[in-house]
């Protein structure tokens, strides 16, 4: 497996908007000295009680099983997941779970495989923050979450689908 650095020079796409990443990985080579950490699940559990300055956030791949992350969701400012490929499609139905069915509210980010084609749709499924992939740019990014103005199915962001907002606005037909 491929392993993603998650460099504080570089920018990513969070709520639309290009920002610092201010997230680092975490290592236990490395003094836990202020700064917003990323631990893989099994490192938060081993560091938790430990005193620290910064955000903490917890780094899971797709096969990650949502309910180990429920007694850390209030606790954590983000949830970077670890799309491998965009074929695989996990990660969105990840993302969807911790909006829907756990209620996550702090910023999902696909880290990974993640280009212009793919942010539409890992949006939709509930995803407000992306890294790009190597050779991939934010501002890129942001002109793939700009691609459709409608989607007919509902999705994390718009509940009710296109034919009911139709017929609400008189359009129906």
């Amino acid at each position: 497996m491929r392993e993603v650095v998650v460099n504080r020079l570089r920018e990513v796409v969070v709520n639309r908007h290009i920002v610092p990443d201010t997230w680092v990985r975490f290592s236990p080579d490395q003094s836990e000295e202020g700064g917003d950490r990323l631990y893989r699940l099994e490192e938060w559990q081993e560091v938790r009680a430990q005193a620290r300055e910064g955000r903490v956030g917890l780094w899971v791949e797709t096969d990650q099983d949502p309910e180990a992350l429920r007694p850390h969701l209030a606790e954590v400012a983000l949830i970077a997941i670890h799309i491998g490929s965009f074929t695989d499609g996990r990660g969105h139905s990840l993302g969807r779970l911790l909006r829907e069915v756990y209620g996550y509210q702090g910023e999902i980010r696909a880290v990974g495989d993640v280009f212009q084609d793919t942010v539409n749709d890992l949006e939709r499924c509930g995803f407000n923050g992306f890294l790009p992939r190597p050779g991939e740019t934010p501002a890129n990014l942001l002109r793939g979450l700009g691609l459709f103005s409608e989607a007919y199915q509902i999705s994390v962001e718009r509940p009710e689908p296109l034919f009911r907002r139709r017929l609400s606005h008189g359009s129906g037909g």
